[in-house]
């Protein structure tokens, strides 16, 4: 998983950092722009893999963990460290990673749940490495028999992880001490972000479904057209970037609480935003062919940008202008997408940008505000008095890319609801997103 960050400062350096997964073959990698001196981290997370809060007195720990099957009804699981017997005719599990335990329910199999391979979750959250203080989250399956419980892999590729369940929604509270969230990223689908501070103590629930990821060999095959994906696997993984530490990301009077969302691991980036053209830019990339060699793989990008964002960003004061405020535009390679799938929906807090059906390897989102939108006079004002990350430009010019933007066509807004969540969802063929249904 790859991710750019800008951060302000001085003179200059970049340094580049890895973080490698078992059996996932994820790259982390982060180029951070910082002052030449050294800064003194004020956010220092444990070392290892967080283990679930035993005392009210953890500092960093896994909270809690539910899933939502296809019942709709939201099942609390229990951490175990113990096997069962459930799975002792696979023998996937004879080369999976050992595993201190797992997050299960005894109704796991009675539910269905069992279905897909796995008979349980294990949350790796962690520091993303020892030289950021980002929170690396990722939610992998689990097989368990005779008392050990190891990473379930593919049946047909051990050298993988089995695929998450795309039905089933994975929830999972983390308790962050004095962590103050800057931007928070990841590979999922449908994905929420709500963070609370109580006695100083922040914690943050991370609740969405697991999606499938082209992944490469190595980083030759994020570019070009001839890039071959090693395997494709269903995942669900967050990146959590702080706004309290020189290392984190931070746009002056920002929330905290901006997602973005992709299935496009090589690039896949925090938010540039160039405060002069009030511009995000977002890139993500991935092999262009699936692993037949000529099935072209397709991308999403979700942004969730709170309200509050919104006006700091670009002065817009009506959530509800924001189909007609905002011009969303995907940046791909010439044999790339002709047409994208674009949605703006607007909820009580929450702006969220859908792009979906571009083609890879490497293409990026640009959000700006439509110069032909007069309703928010105070964009101009906003943005001269943000400090945050500057980009060093905003869009790719070379003569082989072409710019892909939704045609501006007659737009309509249908209401979607799930459980108490009400979403609204404005395009030309609104639809609503997975698990929610269209009120009528």
């Amino acid at each position: 998983m790859a991710m750019e960050l800008v951060l302000n400062g001085g003179p200059m350096k970049k340094t580049t950092l890895t973080l490698r997964s078992v059996f996932v073959a994820i790259t982390l990698i982060a180029q951070l722009i910082v002052g030449v001196q050294a800064a003194h981290a004020e956010v220092v997370l444990p070392k290892g893999s967080w283990l679930n809060c035993a005392s009210a007195s953890d500092t960093y720990c896994i909270d809690s963990v539910s899933v939502i099957p296809t019942t709709g009804k939201m099942l609390a699981l229990s951490w175990t460290t113990s096997g069962s017997n459930d799975a002792a005719a696979n023998p996937a599990i004879t080369s999976g990673k050992a595993l201190p335990g797992r997050w299960t329910n005894a109704s796991w199999a009675t539910l269905g749940l069992g279905s897909a391979g796995y008979d349980g979750i294990y949350i790796d959250a962690k520091a993303a490495n020892e030289f950021v203080p980002w929170v690396y989250v990722d939610a992998q399956p689990t097989l368990s028999s005779s008392g050990a419980v190891k990473l379930a892999a593919q049946a047909g590729n051990v050298n993988y992880a089995a695929n998450l369940d795309q039905a089933i929604t994975i929830s999972i509270k983390l308790r962050l001490g004095d962590f103050q969230s800057g931007v928070t990223f990841g590979v999922g689908s449908d994905v929420s972000v709500e963070t609370t501070v109580s006695g100083g103590v922040t914690s943050m629930v991370i609740e969405g479904n697991p999606v499938m990821v082209p992944l490469a060999k190595s980083s030759k095959d994020c570019t070009g057209n001839t890039g071959v994906a090693a395997t494709l696997i269903r995942q669900f993984q967050t990146v959590i970037v702080p706004q309290n530490d020189p290392l984190g990301f931070n746009v002056a009077g920002a929330s905290g609480a901006l997602y973005i969302g992709s299935n496009g691991l090589c690039k896949l980036s925090t938010p540039i935003w160039n405060a002069e053209t009030k511009r995000f830019k977002y890139t993500a990339s991935a092999p262009r062919l699936s692993p037949d060699g000529s099935t072209v793989n397709k991308g999403f990008y979700r942004a969730i940008i709170p309200i509050a964002d919104a006006k700091l960003f670009w002065g817009l004061t009506n959530p509800n202008d924001a189909a007609k405020a905002l011009v969303v535009s995907i940046i791909t390679a010439e044999s790339g997408s002709k047409v994208a799938l674009s949605s703006i929906s607007v909820n009580k807090t929450n702006i969220v940008i859908d792009v979906s059906n571009f083609d890879f390897p490497d293409p990026s989102l640009d959000i700006a505000l439509n110069p032909n939108y007069t309703g928010s006079s105070a964009a101009t004002e906003a943005n001269q008095n943000s400090s945050g990350p500057a980009a060093t430009g905003t869009s790719q010019t070379a003569a082989n890319n072409q710019v892909v933007t939704a045609a501006k066509a007659k737009t309509t807004t249908i209401t979607c609801v799930k459980g108490k969540t009400t979403r609204k969802v404005t395009a030309v063929k609104p639809v609503c997103p997975k698990g929610f249904t269209k009120k009528k």
